[in-house]
């Protein structure tokens, strides 16, 4: 990545994957949009970013010349070329990164990219980095600890006291299942955190059956322990469990198994670390990012890929929707009111398009005034009720004497797969019958599939 920096105006479309900054500044991140020009020419950063390194942007400035500095530690190289043409596939990627500071030191990094494209064609890769050094630092001690344990479990095999001191002095809770005796031994740290007991007998379907693990998180956990066992290491074994106090936190579960000369299962051992504090960062930066931060709809980079998921996975034969919809008469009011009467229009009709429709229907705000809902599996004549539905909440959105100020809702459709077969095609032809239904006096429904000739 260069530290190169090019003085122009950053592409709108750049910019406006860029409404996270604050959230990233606060948890210690960085954005970022670069030219996918061979060099990757910064084109902007956000203040955080350029703290991650240690670097100013006058210094950035500086370092321009025929050979510039790569933040890129030595041993990474990534094909840029490449990675571009799979993000115009995939839309998104997330990179584990190894970076260098302008001090010398490396930082690991999560790096969340996207490709945009400005409108004279221009390819700009935009993203978010976020510190994990300490987290990776973690997860190497906590791996250093499982390998003191094996280690301990290899040499002292004829003194299980001794082990029992090495699992004791342990800070996190330890968990080790004997397959031969099918003996359950937790470490004094375990009850302290959990205020439980296990025993070995029927230690699944007691695990099952009590409180003690989110109920969201128990059909994976337990399939999870299966497919360990097995030979399969879980993608992601992070799960949340009750503490003394009564709370659900998150936490990583390392594990290992020890097995005989036939691979045969001799004994399990769980290290369980508490990551609730950044799992919830995490967690609260991917909503900052997939959401519009006005009325909590999704925002249109995450509609488009939420809706092209959707089809994606649609069984043959399916039959979906596409609304788009805008408000009528919104500039008179935000001309005549001010942005801030303007705005709670916005989030009025936001709320009351979400409580309207189901829980999986995917609902976002793609602009100022323009709103857009998917419905899967509907057939034509929900679809005319559903409109109805939308037109009454725009007309009841903001009520007002002068007709002016009244606002209301043009609404167009398009139908999958008769319209469209991604959300881009879909899109174009929900919006070419929007603007035949605002111009034909607004206050209106249309479907691509009813326009005239002269419409289209």
């Amino acid at each position: 990545m260069s530290l190169q920096k090019e003085v122009t105006p950053m592409p709108q479309t750049a910019m406006s994957t860029l409404g996270i900054e604050n959230i990233a500044n606060y948890l210690g991140g960085g954005v970022f949009c670069c030219k996918n020009d061979g060099v990757l020419t910064i084109i902007y950063a956000s203040a955080s970013f350029y703290r991650m390194f240690g670097y100013s942007e006058g210094e950035i400035t500086a370092l321009n010349g025929p050979a510039p500095n790569r933040l890129l530690s030595s041993d990474q190289r990534i094909n840029w070329g490449r990675l571009a043409e799979s993000l115009k596939k995939r839309g998104l990627a997330e990179l584990e990164l190894k970076l260098v500071r302008k001090d010398g030191d490396y930082i690991w990094t999560i790096c969340c990219l996207r490709l945009m494209t400005a409108g004279d064609g221009s390819e700009y890769f935009c993203g978010v980095l976020e510190d994990i050094t300490k987290r990776r630092h973690s997860i190497k001690r906590e791996r250093e600890q499982l390998e003191i344990i094996k280690k301990a479990r290899r040499e002292l095999a004829a003194s299980e006291e001794r082990y029992r001191i090495i699992m004791e002095q342990a800070a996190d809770p330890i968990c080790d299942y004997n397959f031969k005796t099918q003996e359950l031994y937790c470490s004094p740290p375990f009850k302290e955190k959990f205020g439980i007991e296990v025993n070995a007998d029927g230690l699944l379907d007691q695990l099952y059956h009590s409180d003690i693990i989110f109920d969201d998180d128990k059909s994976r956990i337990l399939n999870d322990i299966y497919d360990f066992l097995n030979g399969s290491n879980p993608r992601s074994p992070e799960y949340r469990f009750k503490d003394v106090n009564g709370n659900y936190r998150w936490y990583r579960v390392r594990s290992t198994v020890i097995r005989d000369e036939q691979k045969e299962p001799l004994r399990m051992i769980a290290f369980i670390s508490d990551i609730d504090r950044q799992k919830r960062e995490t967690i609260s930066l991917k909503e900052k990012a997939e959401h519009d931060q006005l009325t909590g709809l999704y925002n249109r980079m995450t509609t488009n890929a939420l809706i092209d998921k959707a089809i994606g996975q649609s069984s043959p034969g399916s039959r979906h929707a596409l609304f788009t919809i805008d408000i009528d008469n919104f500039k008179n009011v935000n001309d005549n009111l001010g942005h801030l009467v303007g705005d709670e229009v916005i989030v009025d009709i936001a709320s009351k398009i979400k409580k309207k429709f189901r829980e999986d229907d995917i609902i976002g705000r793609i602009g100022g005034d323009e709103f857009v809902v998917f419905l899967m599996d509907i057939s034509r004549r929900d679809v005319r009720r559903k409109a109805d539905v939308l037109q009454t909440i725009f007309r009841n959105a903001h009520p007002q004497d002068d007709a002016e100020l009244r606002v209301s809702g043009s609404i167009g459709v398009a139908f999958y797969p008769d319209d469209g077969k991604n959300y881009n095609e879909l899109f174009a032809k929900a919006d070419a019958a929007m603007y035949a239904a605002k111009n034909s006096g607004k206050d209106a429904y249309r479907t691509y599939a009813d326009m005239t000739l002269q419409d289209k």
